[in-house]
This record gives structure tokens, sequence and C-alpha cells, in this order.
């Protein structure tokens, strides 16, 4: 009997070491889509987000969720399992001000970054910014 239990040790204890040391990193997102602000009249949906850059917040409308990494290739069920609708961005200040421009109400923009669905958090990497670009 002991040496069954010390066999199965032997062989199930590396797995969840393992296990724990490489866990699945979050994927990396790309959204597509534009900041309204918080009274913005359109009604809430799946492709909806408020979001909270510093102290600045946004209503997210969001056209396009391409998910670049990870398992499931599906954008939508990543969208569909942030509940509350709310992600709070975080990152290197030069992408963050950007994104905190009032000047940006309406633009349509594509950003990249980690999402992290359980702290609901979102790791900006990249944010191009036109100006010009095409308003909603």
């Amino acid at each position: 009997m002991m040496v069954v239990v010390i066999l199965l040790c032997i062989f199930y204890c590396p797995v969840t070491a393992t296990a724990q040391i490489n866990p699945e990193p979050p994927p990396l997102v790309r959204f597509t889509g534009s900041f309204l602000p918080l009274s913005e009249t359109k009604p809430l949906g799946l492709s909806t987000l408020t979001v909270s850059i510093k102290e600045t917040k946004w209503r997210f409308h969001i056209t396009k969720v391409e998910k670049l990494t990870g398992r499931d290739p599906s954008g939508t069920r990543l969208l569909e399992s942030l509940f509350p609708r709310h992600l709070r961005f975080i990152g290197p200040d030069h992408l963050l001000n950007v994104l905190r421009d009032p000047q940006i109400e309406g633009t349509v923009m594509t950003i990249e970054g980690h999402l992290y669905v359980g702290e609901r958090m979102f790791l900006l990497t990249i944010s191009p910014y036109a100006p010009g670009a095409k308003k909603v």
C-alpha cells in the first residue's frame, strides 16, 4: 500500500508543480471602437463597456474584438465573460494619456493589450492615435 502512495506522489506531484509554475498568461487582445461620454444615451450592450483610465471614465463602444493569443480564439466570448461590464485600463502614462484626452471622444481607435478577465483589467501595450481619424 505504501508503495502505491509513493508512486502516485512521484507521478502526480511534478504535474501539479509544473502547472503552478507555468500558468497561461492573460490573452493579448485588440479592441477597435470609440470612446464616448458616460452620458451617452445609446443602450448598453454586449459591445459596450464602462472603462476607467485613472480618474477619467468613458463608455467604450466596441465594434471589433480580436483575441491574438490563447486557446479560444473567440473575442466575443471574452467580452461575455466580463461582468460587471466595467474595465480598468492600466499601462504606461504616455499611452494612457492619449486615451484620457477629451478630443478622442467619438474617434474610432484600435488599442491592444493584455486582458485580465478576473480582475477586469486591461494592460495597454499599444494605443495608436491618428489625428483626423473618423468620428462616429
